[in-house]
């Protein structure tokens, strides 16, 4: 898969829309290359399907539910550690109560699908104890008959430290008049604390500047005392809890295995569920996997499709069938050529990525590698090669792929050549690709000139329709009225293409978009007449 390719069909334009809610998801999202096993795709697709039926079944709360616990499942630490901390564990708590209500929330047939099974309720006992929510651990009082004494001593110390508190900020209040409240200092006049020998037995004091003192309250000698038991029963509050946390750790890290099938199951089902919503919202459809053709039914291209409706104009879907290992299609510009290559290459990747696909049918086959090569590709060309470098030189990477499954698109290739030598080598490459039976190659181009080669299919696009066509109908029409007047007249099928000069739509369509008649109609008049006869 190349970056070109993806480029190319502007895949990202339906992926970014493809939104799992876990982390776990997520991640999954990012990591997914193209698929190339069929086993794998059928049992992506066969999920996809059980999610589709399950939202078919749930109602606008049920839905919101599980979209709630989704959203608000957390990742969790993996590492099999001695000791989880406080945060840590409060994870594994969090994961386990949207994991349970996910599970709760699906039917039996969801839940066997996607492997939701949930066998931790001793865990969940465990991490439950001392009134705690749902969604909070802390280390309570009721892990530990020793953590829960050490906590009463300490509130205990606290209430005599806050008594003796407010009978220092009573006195200090009294004799001065000072109100700290929760202030830590106050800043008061220096006359206020004359004489200073008289204030220091309940104020530490400090010069600020030349008229205040900075001014704290001092400790007495029995809060001290105090605070330095407070101080060792703390120290001991902490072994305790730590004792209660690697007991905790114990069994966490003997639940790590059926942490790892939740996990596994969770993403499964985010990812499924994910891909049903994309289903849902743009009608999209399960792929088929053959060994033959490639058929498009009704193939929508979601990023034109959704163009021409901010246009306000009709969007044609793609039928067609790819029978052979090379296919030419001609075609006038904006006659459809590459929005048919770009919207099997949109197909081909939603396939090959685990989605279903816009279309009414789309059979396909799995290559290991998609290329594109063509317009636009080039927009840098590196290491100072030309356009047609580039392009040629993009060729002969992707042969190196061709023992391989492999599709690729060719979109005007070496147009920017003179046509003779462009239509040499394009029948050239022809002829190599379709003595490659594990290669899918489609050419778009204007050069009439390819050879008509066995085991090569030649198409059109089927183009203007002239009939009745009155070029004074785009006359002084802005260019929205004469794009959709040429789309309204372009038909946008692939039709066979029998050989021969073929019709040309370059004219009139430059003619609708508002070139000067008087240059159309020489433009038509040099087109019939022999180069050669032509007098400078």
């Amino acid at each position: 898969m190349t970056r070109a390719a993806l480029a190319y069909a502007q895949f990202d334009q339906i992926w970014e829309r493809f939104l799992p809610e876990t982390p776990y998801g997520r991640a999954a999202k990012e990591a997914m290359a193209l698929q190339t096993d069929a086993a794998t795709l059928f049992r992506i697709w066969d999920e996809t399907e059980a999610a589709l039926a399950l939202l078919e079944d749930l109602d606008a709360v049920r839905l919101s539910q599980l979209q709630h616990h989704l959203k608000r499942l957390p990742r969790i630490c993996e590492e099999p550690r001695p000791r989880y901390d406080e945060v840590e564990i409060f994870q594994f708590k969090k994961f386990l109560h949207n994991y349970k209500g996910l599970v709760e929330g699906l039917g039996e047939e969801a839940r066997a699908t996607f492997g939701m099974t949930y066998a931790s309720e001793s865990l969940e006992q465990l991490l439950d104890r001392g009134r705690q929510s749902a969604e909070s651990f802390y280390v309570a009082d009721a892990y530990s008959a020793d953590l829960a004494r050490i906590r009463v001593e300490i509130r205990e110390v606290d209430e005599v430290l806050q008594r003796l508190q407010a009978g220092r900020a009573a006195e200090i209040r009294e004799r001065w008049g000072f109100e700290f409240g929760t202030k830590a200092f106050l800043l008061v006049p220096r006359e206020a604390l004359e004489p200073l020998s008289g204030a220091r037995d309940l104020l530490r004091i400090e010069p600020f500047d030349d008229t205040k003192y900075a001014v704290r309250m001092e400790t007495s000698a029995e809060a001290f005392l105090l605070l330095e038991r407070r101080a060792a029963l703390q120290s001991r509050e902490r072994l305790a809890e730590d004792a209660v946390l690697e007991r905790i750790s114990e069994s966490l890290r003997s639940e790590l295995d059926r942490f790892e099938h939740y996990k596994e199951a969770l993403t499964r089902f985010d990812l499924a569920f994910a891909r049903a919503r994309l289903a849902r919202e743009h009608r999209l459809v399960r792929p088929t996997l053959g060994a033959g053709a490639l058929v498009l039914k009704a193939g929508r291209f979601l990023p034109c499709e959704e163009a021409c409706r901010t246009l306000g104009t009709d969007y044609v879907p793609l039928d067609a069938r790819f029978e052979d290992s090379a296919t030419v299609i001609f075609g006038s510009n904006m006659g459809g050529k590459t929005v048919a290559l770009k919207t099997l290459a949109f197909l081909q990747f939603c396939t090959q990525m685990g989605l279903f696909v816009p279309a009414e049918a789309f059979c396909t086959r799995l290559f290991q590698h998609l290329h594109y090569l063509g317009e636009g590709q080039a927009d840098r060309p590196a290491r100072g090669l030309s356009g047609f470098g580039f392009e040629i030189r993009s060729f002969v990477e992707a042969m190196a792929d061709f023992d391989r499954p492999t599709l690729v698109l060719f979109d005007e290739f070496a147009r920017t050549t003179n046509s003779l030598e462009a239509e040499a080598i394009l029948s050239a490459v022809l002829e190599h690709i379709a003595s490659r039976p594990g290669v899918v190659a489609l050419f778009s181009t204007h050069f009439r000139g390819v050879r008509r080669l066995s085991g090569v299919s030649y198409l059109r696009m089927k183009g203007l329709n002239r009939e009745g066509l009155d070029l004074d109908l785009a006359s002084g029409q802005a260019l929205e009225a004469r794009i959709r007047l040429i789309d309204q007249r372009m038909e946008f099928h692939l039709v066979p293409d029998e050989g021969g000069p073929g019709a040309s739509d370059a004219i009139t369509v430059a003619g609708l978009l508002g070139l000067d008649a008087s240059i159309a109609q020489r433009a038509t008049d040099f087109l019939h007449i022999d180069p050669r006869a032509i007098q400078e």
